[in-house]
């Protein structure tokens, strides 16, 4: 599996995602996994881990650490049947990956984690063996004429039980909020929509505390997030509006929320699902979400995409008193039946065994 170091901290889909997967593993497959020096985690007894890594590193990977990944990736795959890349495609990584595969004389699986830039043509992109997305539409956007489609395989996550009020509570306390706020956790300079809510709870005064929360992925997020904050205190609503960074523990802070709101312009940088909406929904929280292509093919059946026009984000925060518990129900029903690491794992165990069995692999 190779990825970004599978070592704490968990706030990265990059290495949530094959770290579900790996501990997740279906019988007779064996994940040998890459984490960082020094890091003394327990994996299960069929997963070994190589300490290749410097560091846990951020969200994005240093030049040396990227080298040291590639040699020892070369020394390791004399005893690995599959290699099972996880990034989000551009032609220098897809170029890498792809030099790297025949290196290495062995099958590949590529899982894109988040959708490629649209500058990029996908026959720079496209190089494994085969081909996972997360979501339909990005598999369609990655489509080549007289190439095997990608397969879709949707993002999943490892535990499935729901936070305890004991952990939810100490997660709200630590953000010094009461229960029943509502929280979008998109991040600061590439999701977008933070404005369309501060036009929406200026025009409402009986809406009830929203919380932005964000991480700082890149030196830019904090300007972003200042001109977010001044706009909000320029409308007023400095007493109505939190703005929050990186949170120790946002899957138990969702615990106490009344709703996930996902207006994002852009999934740019992150999973076609996010994580956290499958998050929300494993705490049967209501998830409103806007009509990019991805979530709306995934919320079909559990939630109403909304456009980007305030009116309409409006109305559907108000319904949600009235409607959210159902909502939330539903939204639970669909990450066991989904979005869960075993079933994950189940469908490319099935790949990894085609790709090991010579005949299948064209």
């Amino acid at each position: 599996m190779i990825t970004k170091p599978l070592s704490p901290p968990w706030n990265d889909s990059g290495k949530t995602v094959p770290r579900a997967l790996a501990r997740s593993a279906s019988a007779g497959i064996e994940p040998r996994v890459l984490v960082a020096r020094g890091d003394t985690g327990e994996w299960p007894p069929t997963v070994r881990a190589h300490a290749i890594y410097s560091g846990p590193g951020g969200y994005a990977t240093a030049v040396g650490e990227r080298f040291r990944l590639m040699a020892n990736v070369w020394r390791l795959a004399g005893d690995a049947d599959v290699l099972h890349f996880f990034f989000q495609p551009h032609p220098l990584a897809s170029g890498t990956a792809r030099w790297l595969a025949r290196a290495c004389r062995r099958p590949t699986v590529h899982t894109v984690l988040s959708a490629p830039a649209d500058t990029h043509p996908p026959a720079r992109l496209v190089f494994a063996d085969r081909t996972v997305t997360l979501s339909a539409a990005t598999a369609r956007r990655l489509a080549l004429p007289g190439v095997r489609p990608p397969e879709v395989i949707p993002p999943a996550l490892l535990e499935t039980e729901p936070a305890s009020d004991a952990r939810a509570r100490e997660a709200r306390n630590a953000a010094g909020l009461d229960p029943g706020f509502l929280l979008y956790p998109g991040d600061w300079e590439f999701s977008g929509g933070q404005d369309l809510l501060l036009e929406v709870w200026a025009t409402d005064p009986s809406l009830p505390t929203l919380v932005l929360a964000g991480r700082d992925k890149t030196p830019r997020a904090a300007a972003a997030r200042a001109s977010l904050e001044h706009a909000a205190r320029e409308r007023g609503l400095a007493g109505r509006v939190r703005f929050l960074g990186t949170l120790p523990d946002l899957p138990a802070l969702l615990a106490s929320a009344g709703a996930v709101l996902f207006p994002a312009r852009s999934l740019y940088a992150k999973t076609d699902l996010p994580l956290v909406i499958l998050e929300a929904w494993r705490e049967s929280r209501p998830v409103l979400v806007s009509d990019l292509p991805s979530l709306a093919e995934s919320v079909v059946g559990v939630a109403v995409p909304l456009a980007h026009e305030a009116g309409a984000w409006r109305e559907a925060v108000r319904r949600l008193e009235r409607d959210g518990p159902a909502l939330g129900l539903a939204g639970r029903e669909r990450f066991l039946e989904r979005h869960t690491a075993t079933a994950s794992a189940a469908r490319y165990a099935t790949l990894y065994r085609e790709l090991a069995t010579p005949a299948e692999r064209s």
